[in-house]
């Protein structure tokens, strides 16, 4: 068993690949990523994307974010995180939430809907 490939996010956040299973059926890799951000906030879908895409060698709007998961009060999280070879593949099995997630796509003068603004 081969020791598990480190990964940098920024300065504050590290991480290693915990598990990189190749999906020949649907030409995908699958991701689990540790990360360790100990006085930080989680990091963010872009942070983790523009990572992945410099350590792999891929474009970034190949890359999904599946999931990050944080327990409380910790500061590891786990990410699932999927690469796919083109975008055809790509948004033929992603949900259309999940590739938006995490970009600024909100127009200029809405607003989001918080509680108790009128």
């Amino acid at each position: 068993m081969s020791q598990a490939q480190q990964i940098k996010i920024s300065d504050k956040i590290q991480g290693v690949i915990e598990k990189d299973f190749d999906n020949k059926v649907i030409r995908r890799r699958e991701l689990t990523l540790k990360l360790y951000h100990i006085g930080t906030g989680t990091p963010s879908r872009n942070e983790i994307k523009k990572a992945i895409s410099e350590l792999l060698n891929t474009k970034e709007d190949l890359i999904v974010v599946r999931k990050v998961f944080t327990s409380y009060g910790a500061g590891i999280s786990t990410a699932r995180v999927h690469v796919y070879t083109n975008k055809e593949t790509l948004e033929k099995y992603e949900p259309k939430h999940l590739l938006t997630r995490g970009t600024s796509t909100k127009k200029e003068g809405e607003q989001g809907g918080e509680k108790g603004s009128k």
